[in-house]
């Protein structure tokens, strides 16, 4: 693990990146990383704008993990607006590059994919995507905070149920790939509800443990609050 002032960097990260960079015959990865920068700016420009401040960066193999300082917390509006900032990032240089296709050549046309993909499958109505934390903030407005976190489990784990059975059906196939089914999996995995612990709240021992409400940005990403 590599640490540099606010920044953490797992060892999990730096296999991915070198397998992914060593599997790149196309060279798809540095455009992918790019428009992944990009969407990570407009989370990073929207905590800004609404008097957010960033305490620490985490890479993992799951995704880029922010943690936003509790001295400085978000309101709900706030919240709304930076898990829908990344997507919508996204989606305008999605646009853009498409735009700028004709005088650039196919790496626009490639990179306004990459955008289009990461944007669509963040809006994706699940707990650990930018989607899910949106619809979470919403939900607050009018249900009570239980009913809302249990709303959005029980849609999390019915979507990532949904998404494994269409991936698994589609890797069946002949020449199937196996990119929704892995990550259908990942979605289903974190939807699950821990299998120790004695309930939200407590270790194993029964010693009360102080809970770190989470905001969820991203793919593989959580907005933590630390001191």
């Amino acid at each position: 693990m590599l640490r540099w002032r606010r920044v953490t960097i797992s060892g999990g990260f730096l296999l991915l990146a070198a397998a992914l960079y060593y599997l790149d015959g196309q060279g798809v990865v540095p455009w992918a990383l790019l428009a992944c920068l990009c969407h990570e700016l407009g989370h990073y420009v929207a905590i800004r704008a609404f008097g957010g401040r960033v305490a620490q960066l985490r890479l993992t193999c799951a995704g880029a993990e922010m943690a936003l300082s509790a001295r400085r917390p978000l309101s709900r509006a706030g919240q709304l607006c930076t898990a829908l900032a990344g997507p919508g990032t996204n989606l305008a240089l999605a646009a853009l590059s498409a735009r700028l296709a004709g005088p650039v050549g196919e790496s626009a046309y490639l990179f306004a994919g990459l955008n289009l993909a990461l944007a669509l499958f963040n809006l994706l109505p699940a707990a650990q995507l930018d989607g899910g934390r949106a619809l979470a903030v919403l939900l607050s407005l009018v249900l009570p905070e239980d009913r809302a976190e249990r709303g959005m489990r029980v849609l999390s784990l019915g979507l990532g149920l949904a998404l494994t059975a269409a991936g698994a059906a589609l890797a069946l196939r002949a020449g199937g790939s196996l990119t929704l089914l892995i990550t259908a999996l990942w979605l289903l995995a974190s939807s699950l509800p821990p299998l120790r612990g004695g309930g939200p709240g407590r270790t194993p021992k029964g010693r009360t443990k102080r809970r770190i409400k989470k905001f969820s940005l991203h793919s593989g990403a959580s907005y933590g609050r630390i001191p």
